[in-house]
């Protein structure tokens, strides 16, 4: 669908956004002869519902927000899932008084599409515009809650095995084989995995079943118990799509699925590791990171930003993100990458995944069969000509010490390190056997971050804590200081001035609703603390001092803690409180 070029700048200047970018933006349209519509949507300049709201407008449609109707399956289905998402059409209600039914769809000129519609139901159709993201979002709903989708897949003798407390000796193989189909199933898995936002994919034998989780912003659910029965023929599935030895029951393997789920190219890492009730599979949903990255909207602070981007295009020294697993501290440096790619820089990354391609860098997947070690990698990438190097993670002193060096002798190198916060990264390089006075000359930043999840925006309200809560869920006597110094720049002096005499803080939280599956969360956001090195922090790591002494300088310098950068979020509406302390305590 085209809109009108000149009446998108003109809404794109109404919602303030810089006419320099908006310049470039022409210039860049002009140069790849992309629509100025498809740029603002690719670059994120506007949220989801304020493009869509704006394309509304000047294309003369009303605009409809589907993650708040409740659509009943039979009216969803009077359009199969694939003609939904390769035309971009739903239908979502129907007037039975007016003889009416109720469209969305992402191109309201596709007056032939809405005539079969109104053929097929015999209703007059009313057209409304939403945008693409709604439609994806509301094809998971065309069917029952996932459990019973996924068991309605199986023989009625199995469906209901658990409570007809059914032994798995009941059922002979063979049968189980020809009855159930596998493919379906596990293909299944995969695409709800997709629909619902889920990173992970867990599936896991226990005593009497196969259960199947999934990881959504950071927390796992289960989603179905399947019967043991067909926990072999998953596995076996799963391997054959992965490319891994389906023989092979007792040692680890890794490997790879790339597939087509609604049209995208999906890619899921597999990691397949032997336990006592049989083999278990952890599959990573690797999405591809947007060609416009801004880190602003990962949660990274303007301040913070600043730091990183001073930090990461000096021409040698070490930028280190530190946190545990999940906290998306890969994806924190791809982004950096990408930002910093040009033709001038050779860049090169020693990776164990390679998790994302990313074009005109040069990428080494460790494969340690050929003894290509990270330290192995990144030895013969030296010998490449790298302006800039990616170090997967550093785990060992020799990959450690080899970085170091790399970083001293010209090199910018970005890699990632688990610690919970910055300033530990710092002793933790330490035990590993790399002199302080290497650890001072090389690095340029060390970066923590963890992973919050978001109020949902449908069903938040504000909540009132007094000090003595704030203390009893925090579990800390100094929370209610921090929290007031911090709250200073979002409350309003009427509030300020409650605060003073009453110890009462303003926070928010999800109170559940359809949009975010009854959890009050939808999407995550970082939280983060960009630690740089200073000459009084170089003072106090070559004087032998804690990891305490080093964060006690950086914040005495400016520095905003991960704790600090939540309350803010919470403080601002963007998550709960418990969120914040649930995070930053595990």
């Amino acid at each position: 669908m085209k809109v009108d070029s000149q009446k998108l700048i003109e809404g794109l200047k109404a919602k303030k956004i810089d006419e320099s970018a908006i310049s470039a933006l022409l210039e860049e349209s002009r140069a790849t002869n992309m629509s100025l519509y498809d740029l603002v949507e690719n670059k994120h300049m506007l949220s989801d519902e304020e493009l869509g709201r704006l394309v509304a407008d000047i294309i003369g449609y009303p605009y409809i927000n589907l993650s708040k109707v409740e659509i009943p399956n039979e009216v969803l289905e009077i359009i199969s899932e694939n003609i939904a998402l390769n035309l971009g059409i739903i239908t979502f209600g129907i007037d039975e008084y007016l003889n009416q039914i109720k469209i969305a769809t992402t191109n309201p000129f596709d007056l032939e599409m809405i005539h079969d519609i109104e053929k097929k139901t015999g209703r007059e159709a009313v057209v409304y515009y939403t945008t693409i993201s709604n439609i994806k979002n509301i094809i998971g709903k065309y069917h029952q809650e996932l459990k019973h989708i996924f068991l309605n897949m199986l023989p009625e003798h199995l469906r209901y095995q658990k409570e007809q407390e059914r032994k798995e000796e009941e059922v002979a193989p063979e049968l189980m084989e020809e009855e159930v189909d596998i493919v379906k199933i596990f293909d299944a898995i995969l695409l709800h995995a997709y629909r619902q936002h889920a990173s992970d994919i867990h599936i896991e034998a226990t005593k009497q079943h196969t259960v199947v989780r999934y990881r959504i912003d950071g927390v796992l659910h289960v989603v179905v118990n399947f019967p043991k029965v067909i926990h072999e023929s998953l596995i076996t599935r799963c391997k054959i799509l992965a490319g891994l030895r389906i023989d092979e029951t007792r040692a680890a393997q890794d490997g790879r699925i790339s597939i087509q789920l609604d049209n995208d190219s999906i890619a899921f890492r597999v990691s397949i590791l032997p336990t006592h009730f049989g083999e278990k599979v952890v599959m990573r949903l690797l999405a591809e990171i947007e060609e416009s990255v801004n880190l602003l909207d990962s949660g990274l602070s303007e301040e913070d930003y600043k730091k990183v981007i001073i930090n990461s295009t000096k021409p040698y020294g070490m930028m280190i993100v530190t946190g545990p697993t999940g906290s998306g501290k890969t994806t924190t440096l791809y982004n950096i990458i990408k930002l910093i790619t040009s033709d001038e820089i050779n860049i090169a990354t020693i990776e164990d995944p390679i998790e994302y391609g990313i074009e005109g860098i040069n990428q080494v997947q460790v494969n340690h069969a050929a003894n290509l070690t990270f330290a192995n990698g990144l030895r013969s990438l030296l010998r490449q000509d790298p302006d800039t190097i990616l170090v997967g993670e550093i785990r060992d002193q020799e990959t450690a010490q080899i970085a170091v060096e790399s970083a001293m002798t010209g090199h910018m190198v970005f890699s990632t390190l688990h610690a919970n916060t910055a300033a530990v990264g710092i002793p933790r390089l330490i035990e590993m056997g790399i002199e302080p006075f290497l650890l001072t000359a090389a690095i340029n930043s060390m970066i923590a971050q963890r992973l919050l999840r978001k109020l949902c925006p449908y069903c938040m309200q504000s909540q009132v804590y007094s000090a003595d809560t704030l203390r009893m869920v925090y579990n800390s006597k100094n929370i209610v200081d921090l929290v007031k110094e911090i709250a200073l720049k979002y409350y309003s002096e009427d509030e300020i001035n409650q605060l003073k005499y009453n110890d009462e803080f303003i926070f928010y939280k999800g109170m559940g609703c359809k949009s975010c599956g009854n959890t009050g969360y939808k999407g995550r956001i970082g939280i983060y603390e960009a630690l740089e090195m200073t000459d009084d922090i170089k003072k106090i790591i070559l004087g032998g001092g804690s990891s305490d002494d080093i964060e006690a300088a950086a914040v005495k310098e400016g520095m905003t803690t991960m704790l600090e950068n939540g309350i803010e979020k919470a403080l601002s509406g963007i998550t709960s409180l418990e969120e914040v302390i649930r995070v930053i305590k595990s």
